[in-house]
């Protein structure tokens, strides 16, 4: 087996680590309704303003963005696997790659349906 190969491998495999971390990251709150700064204000004052609906202006798309950088980093995590494969195509380094692609396709599924499921408010 090839260094290339293993170092191919490790790296997609910090890239599938990578995916999981932003895609976790982005699905924390970030509407100022939820903060607990707001949250501590509102029990203190006895003139709180009314909580907004939560489809109501600013609104926010973070989490849109996260799942589409972690859509990028699987897709060019898949390339890079695909690419290593036609290079190196000896049996066992095409079941590595494919025992780290595996993850990268499953999640590039997932997340690609919960990108288009996701509700978009534009403002207005």
């Amino acid at each position: 087996m090839s260094g290339e190969t293993l170092l191919a491998a490790g790296y997609v495999t910090v890239l599938l680590l990578v995916v999981i971390g932003l895609d976790v990251y982005g699905r924390q709150s970030t509407g100022a309704w939820e903060s607990r700064i707001f949250t501590g204000y509102h029990r203190v004052v006895e003139q709180a303003p009314v909580r907004a609906d939560p489809d109501a202006w600013p609104h926010s798309e973070v989490h849109r963005f996260h799942r589409a950088v972690s859509l990028f980093v699987s897709v060019v995590a898949l390339v890079l696997t695909g690419a290593e494969a036609v290079r190196h195509h000896a049996p066992a380094e095409v079941a590595l790659l494919v025992a780290v692609a595996v993850p990268h396709g499953v999640l590039l599924a997932l997340l690609g349906r919960r990108l288009r499921a996701a509700r978009v408010a534009p403002p207005g």
